[in-house]
């Protein structure tokens, strides 16, 4: 790039600069460019993304609230079903009671009529003719379901119970006949539980030698969720020359001896996975296997329960890359390449190790054949050291100053000759890493120098790395399988403490708990659930978990003695684990604070910000704005316009030196004024902003990236005004927010600008 310059008036003297100078500004301009930042304007694309999480958020909450109506509507038409059942064959009950009665009669009168000829010595007088009785029906063979089979203790390990239960499973396969499985099975499963759980406690250690049980609760809930006309239709699979039919898919899945059910379902609820989308990801799974010669399926199961973990959302995603005539490779497509290029020993790690928790971050890329290619031929880091990958990409300062965009077909090989910035540099790295078998995770965060994105990737099978976050501690990303935002600290937590295999008995017990919450067993429920909060305390969908099965019945909820105790634990584990306090005020807003009055709200929303002060505060941006956002949300719907006034002049204040906490916490204020506030309360904010945004949070603008952030914090201030009344102040605010950034960028234009 060339800097301007500017010629000297006549008259005048130029002044000699000395060298050194030009050191300095040079070297100003290499440290400002190895920070990450987004090119765009931070409040506009913020805004953007705010709306399209809220938006999100609406739609989640709507296939939450259609789900339940299907729910309900389901549940009312089977006990109409069971009623009309119940009430024919009382029916039937009472008509051959009946008949039997008239026989009975009818007989008795013919033996008294015999009786009497006799004794006057007369010829017998026939008995009167009987209409002829319909043949009873006969009653119906009991069906294989319904056998005497053991599901627990000692004989339901025997060959035989075994055996028996794979026969009953053959059937199942063969009829498909899966609600009079479940039907059956589930009085089984509940008699047979109370060994385990009847106490309200699991005993893990007896549950788990059950092969049998184990085995029908995997189906059972299987057929729960998923639904039984969806896993008929994948039965009803014709298969290719092989004979890869759905039939043959469902034996496999139930049957073989690696147990594959059991892991998917397993991974699927570790991962949170929603309900509306089982049946698509157990025909992804199907999909994937189908194109798997036999002698791979083994070695490949995790990478094949990965990919059928890809919800919706990405798999209907077209990715970054801007060819549309570029054909984006399918999920199965994707687990095709990686499993080719596993068996070539071209990959840069080795994917039959990894689990499936790491391999969601791999099979979730969304590029054209090409790319992928190109990634194979031009990417030669290690695992270990994919992070200089992020490096390796010539920082675009023009790019962030100008919105500078040098891309025709956004593909690895421009990123790689024109240069980017921080999100470039992140979908580089990231999507290269996963092309060539890297666990590689995409990650975008505010901070005081402005939005950011950089990457956390697997470097040895076990432990995440995070790379060139530059301090920034609000990294979020989505999860492939739930399409939930997470915050990062999901990933750098993992280790081998708790890998896949020491979650398995927490993964078991979530299988169980979920379907006997389904079946109606809350206290077996809830138990189960427990055990796996007392086995893994401090992990994140442990505690979930709890709280979903706690919370499924909304008309028999537990007492507030019993969310009051899963509050307090949730706050005194969130020392090792900051994202239990989320969970914490999910209990709070819905189970214990939904029918307390205002002051109620306001009291216990102030003892969770004293324990988010204590657990650090500002180390988790997210939370504090969370957790400010709960208690204006109280005091807006009651009109307490002063006490929000001081709530956020005393958050503001706290957090001057943190723009990105400061802007949230600004824009969040505004958003809780909304059109009923009077133009007083526009006014106070406006006007304790500008106060303490003139006096703490101005500066020089000697950092580009800071003097972008304090832009956009001034144009809500602007925005503040206008809504006060004050349109003189809101123009010479954003007439001065326009002329810093105008000055600044100008120090990067390039002369062909």
């Amino acid at each position: 790039m060339a800097k301007r310059t500017i010629p000297t008036p006549p008259g005048k003297k130029a002044k000699k600069k000395p060298a050194s100078k030009g050191w300095v500004v040079a070297l100003l301009l290499i440290v400002l460019g190895g920070a990450g930042y987004y090119g765009y304007d931070m409040y506009q694309q913020r805004e953007m993304e705010r709306k399209a999480e809220e938006a999100a958020r609406k739609a989640r909450l709507e296939a939450d609230r259609r789900l339940a109506e299907e729910m309900a509507r389901l549940a009312a038409e089977k006990e109409e079903q069971d009623r009309l059942a119940a009430e024919e064959a009382e029916r039937k009950r009472l008509a051959a009671e009946e008949e039997a009665r008239k026989r009975k009669a009818a007989e008795e009168e013919a033996e008294r009529l015999r009786k009497m000829n006799q004794n006057k010595g007369d010829t017998p007088t026939p008995a009167p003719e009987q209409p002829e009785q319909p043949e009873p029906e006969p009653s119906p063979e009991p069906s294989v379901y319904d056998k005497d089979l053991p599901m627990h203790g000692a004989d339901s390990n025997s060959i035989s119970a075994r055996k028996e239960f794979d026969t009953m499973v053959e059937t199942l396969i063969e009829k498909r006949d899966f609600d009079v499985f479940e039907r059956s099975m589930s009085a089984r499963i509940k008699e047979s539980i109370q060994a385990y759980a009847g106490n309200g406690k699991l005993n893990y250690g007896q549950y788990k030698n059950n092969r049998n049980l184990m085995q029908a609760v995997d189906l059972c809930l299987l057929i729960r969720v998923a639904g039984s006309k969806a896993l008929s239709e994948l039965a009803a699979i014709e298969g290719d020359d092989n004979d890869n039919n759905g039939t043959d898919f469902l034996r496999w899945a139930i049957l073989d001896k690696s147990r594959p059910l059991h892991q998917f379902l397993q991974s699927y609820l570790s991962q949170e996975g929603r309900d509306e989308n089982m049946a698509h990801s157990i025909n992804l799974f199907y999909t994937i296997w189908a194109e798997m010669e036999p002698k791979d399926r083994d070695k490949y199961l995790n990478l094949a329960i990965a990919g059928g973990l890809m919800n919706p959302g990405v798999c209907q995603s077209s990715g970054s890359y801007r060819d549309t005539n570029a054909l984006i490779l399918t999920v199965p497509e994707v687990c095709a390449y990686l499993r080719d290029m596993d068996k070539k020993r071209k990959l840069v790690t080795d994917i039959k190790k990894l689990s499936v928790s790491q391999l969601i971050h791999v099979v979730n890329v969304r590029l054209p054949q090409s790319e992928i290619d190109w990634a194979a031929e031009n990417t030669n880091y290690t695992q270990a050291n994919w992070n200089e990958a992020y490096s390796s990409i010539r920082y675009l300062m023009e790019r962030a100053a100008n919105n500078k965009d040098p891309y025709e077909k956004y593909s690895f090989e421009e990123i790689r000759e024109e240069g980017g910035v921080c999100r470039d540099q992140g979908y580089f790295a990231c999507n290269t890493g996963k092309c060539r078998g890297v666990p590689a995770v995409y990650i975008t965060g505010d901070g005081d120098r402005g939005p950011h994105a950089w990457m956390v990737h697997l470097t040895d099978n076990v432990n995440w790395l995070q790379t060139n976050s530059y301090g920034y501690n609000s990294g979020r990303f989505t999860n492939p399988c739930s399409g939930r935002s997470q915050h990062e600290s999901v990933l750098l937590s993992r280790g081998p403490k708790n890998s896949d295999a020491k979650m398995a008995p927490a993964a078991d017990a979530m299988i169980l708990a979920d379907y006997l919450m389904r079946a109606g067993c809350s206290k077996e429920a809830h138990g189960t659930a427990r055990f796996v909060t007392e086995a893994f305390p401090e992990e994140t969908v442990s505690w979930a978990h709890y709280i979903k099965v706690l919370g499924h019945d909304k008309n028999n909820l537990p007492a507030d003695s019993v969310w009051r105790k899963i509050d307090s634990d949730l706050l005194r584990l969130s020392k090792k684990n900051t994202e239990l306090l989320d969970l914490a005020a999910e209990v709070q807003d819905t189970y214990l604070l939904a029918d307390k009055n205002a002051a109620s709200k306001q009291m216990a929303m102030r003892r969770s910000m004293t324990q988010l002060n204590k657990r650090g505060g500002d180390d988790r941006a997210d939370l504090v704005i969370s957790a400010v956002g709960r208690q204006a949300e109280v005091m807006a719907e009651t009109a307490n316009w002063p006490g929000l006034a001081n709530l956020y002049r005393k958050q503001l204040k706290k957090y001057t030196k943190r723009g990105d906490i400061f802007e949230q916490l600004l824009h969040q204020y505004m958003e809780s004024l909304g059109d009923k506030a009077p133009a007083r309360a526009w006014n106070t904010l406006a006007r304790d902003a500008e106060k303490l945004f003139e006096k703490h949070v101005l500066s020089d603008g000697s950092d580009f990236f800071k003097l972008k952030k304090e832009v956009s914090i001034q144009k809500l201030i602007a925005s503040a005004w206008e809504r006060a009344g004050n349109s003189r102040k809101a123009e010479k605010h954003n007439e001065r927010a326009d002329e810093r950034l105008e000055k600044a960028s100008q120090r990067y234009e390039s002369d062909d600008d």
